[in-house]
């Protein structure tokens, strides 16, 4: 991963307390999976109830829907664990994982879900490794090469909408909330939009399982 770009002084926020829906500051890279861009003003809202009409912003249906933020107990622990090869380490945190499935789908000479361990580090070149852990959207992937662990890219903020999964945070765009939230990565992480991860703010795959829809 490319080296940490400087935080400005005044960072785009996603701001929402444990009841109420992402509250978007400063951010006009609102985009779905494909580049296309949905309007976005100084400050909206985003739904993370999983309950609007109007996704991806927040109607208010997460008042009816007595939405909370909070995190399941049975959810996945929030631990991180190492894969050390020859020449890459890679560090892997199943509590935050969205599972995107693009490690599996693209690199499966090293994560492959059938075998334990599930990651092996030796199965690929370190370049083809860097690459696909680089394209990890929720931060659980990262890499150490001698000292150094590489978690964030260098982006510019913006937020994608994934066809019904969660929000893409990338940039280093704070997340700002009552809960004091602190992503795995500074500069990525997935959000919830379904309403029913069990590792609130963040996406746990669960979108999968219920079949989401934001169609609507």
């Amino acid at each position: 991963m490319k080296g940490k770009r400087r935080k400005p002084e005044q960072r785009p926020m996603v701001v929402f307390s444990k009841y109420g829906p992402y509250t978007i500051v400063d951010i006009d890279n609102l985009t779905d999976a494909k580049g296309n861009a949905f309007a976005t003003a100084p400050v909206f809202s985003l739904c993370r109830c999983g309950q609007s009409e109007k996704k991806p912003y927040c109607d208010g249906s997460h008042v009816e829907a007595g939405f909370t933020g909070d995190k399941a107990d049975d959810r996945v622990p929030d631990r991180l664990k190492n894969y050390e090869g020859k020449e890459i380490t890679i560090h892997d945190n199943r509590g935050v994982c969205s599972h995107d499935g693009t490690c599996v789908r693209e690199l499966p000479e090293v994560f492959d879900r059938d075998k334990r361990p599930w990651i092996n580090p030796h199965g690929a070149s370190v370049r083809a490794i860097i690459e696909t852990v680089e394209k990890c959207p929720s931060g659980a992937l990262s890499y150490t090469i001698g000292t150094r662990r590489y978690q964030d890219l260098d982006r510019e903020p913006s937020i994608r909408v994934r066809r019904k999964g969660p929000l893409h945070i990338e940039g280093f765009i704070e997340i700002k909330d009552d809960q004091y939230t602190e992503p795995e990565s500074a500069e990525h992480c997935t959000l919830c939009r379904c309403g029913q991860s069990k590792n609130k703010p963040f996406c746990d795959g669960t979108h999968l399982d219920i079949d989401f829809d934001d169609t609507k």
